[in-house]
């Protein structure tokens, strides 16, 4: 906060000389008596239309100033290893700060609402670690509403679980067939957007501030890929219309908790949609650079295995291209396959899926997290390497193993 401080200190100091500098240069005709104005000619008119010409052009300048004062990204721990839980119920504090994972991403309520968010003191507690310190990343979904939440209201579908026109949101779109009680939402819509963040008060009710607020190190936002949906599904949008009504909320997210709430060293991760970065004709743009500098890096599902099957080579090669982008860009990669089937966690099956899926994001410099295959990301899965063939988490903080 000390740094931001001070940024923030130096930017102003520079504005005021911005200012300082050229305030002489307007001459605001309206500054004159009544009789003045009586007596004003084609002169007089000329000279007015040159101020306000000097004046818009001050106000250009003043906003590409504006522009170039933005918090820089912050750039995020390298290595270690991840966990991943969204059903935080059973574990105490020490339970999650306990195993030597230097990631993780957790469900920030433990309820879904705030009456169920994880206190502050005990993200402190789960930060600290048992001797390996955590960045602690808050689940949120910005591409679904999720019918545990505050923001839902049971009014807006009915008994089949369908959105009742007139009544629900314009924002609220289908259920997801695949996640009952998840629905898609037009998430440019600023209704939307508004249910999300902008109230810091105690007790607000709105997830992003309250994450700001329980003091944890970033965010991690899900249903990226919801620009697919909307145009490649609904076909509401066109695609690149969906990708940059993405990357303009991401990009505000990001904004928001480091420039309007202040916390400067906030990191944001997007889940999936990694294509998001390429535009139609498979390029990479102005959208790119802006997503790029809104995020720290980028969670991945599925990479190497849709769950205890190996993914198509060829649509692990494409993904991997994306990813390898973010890596150049500096971005920490966090990548999660669903590799182990709870039901015989030892078994040899399980054993070569994790020791591969782990041998091939170590080799990328990603950092990889095996799951149950159920994707309940309800327990801590660790693996031993005597018995696994490869250790989650690694036997020494940072150092994979």
């Amino acid at each position: 906060m000390a740094a931001l401080s001070s940024r923030t200190a130096l930017r102003g100091l520079i504005l005021i000389r911005f200012l300082s500098n050229n305030i002489d240069r307007v001459k605001v005709a309206g500054m004159k008596s009544p009789q003045s104005w009586k007596r004003q000619n084609a002169s007089h008119a000329a000279s007015t239309r040159s101020s306000m010409q000097t004046i818009g052009a001050m106000i250009g300048g003043l906003t590409a100033f504006i522009a170039s004062c933005r918090v820089p990204t912050p750039i995020p721990p390298a290595g270690g290893d991840l966990l991943y839980i969204l059903q935080p119920e059973p574990f105490s504090a020490a339970q999650l700060a306990s195993p030597s994972f230097e990631w993780l991403v957790l469900e920030p309520s433990r309820d879904g609402r705030r009456s169920g968010d994880i206190p502050t003191s005990e993200i402190a507690e789960i930060r600290a670690g048992a001797g390996c310190r955590k960045t602690v990343l808050a689940y949120l979904s910005i591409g679904e509403a999720e019918n545990y939440r505050d923001y839902w209201n049971a009014a807006w579908v009915d008994a089949a679980g369908t959105p009742i026109p007139g009544v629900a949101p314009s924002w609220l779109g289908p259920e997801n067939p695949d996640f009952p009680g998840n629905y898609k939402v037009r998430y440019w819509d600023p209704a939307w957007q508004a249910l999300l963040w902008g109230d810091a008060a105690a007790g607000s009710t709105r997830p992003l501030d309250r994450i700001l607020s329980q003091g944890f190190d970033g965010v991690y936002l899900d249903i990226i890929d919801a620009y697919d949906f909307w145009s490649a599904d609904a076909g509401e949008r066109t695609r690149e219309q969906a990708r940059r009504d993405m990357i303009a909320l991401v990009d505000a997210i990001a904004t928001y908790a480091r420039v309007t709430r202040g916390d400067g060293d906030f990191l944001v991760f997007p889940q999936n949609g990694s294509d998001i970065i390429r535009n139609d004709a498979y390029e990479l743009d102005a959208q790119t650079d802006r997503y790029f500098a809104a995020i720290s890096g980028i969670g991945q599902e599925d990479l190497f295995y849709d769950e205890l099957s190996p993914q198509p080579t060829d649509e692990s090669a494409f993904v991997l291209e994306q990813l390898r982008e973010y890596e150049s860009r500096g971005k920490a990669v966090l990548v999660t396959d669903y590799v182990i089937d709870r039901a015989n966690p030892a078994s040899a099956g399980n054993n070569e899926r994790a020791r591969d899926f782990h041998a091939r994001c170590r080799a990328e410099g990603f950092i990889p997290y095996a799951a149950y295959s159920d994707r309940a990301l309800d327990v801590v899965v660790t693996l031993n390497a005597s018995v696994n063939e490869v250790a989650q988490p690694s036997s020494e903080c940072g150092t994979p193993n």
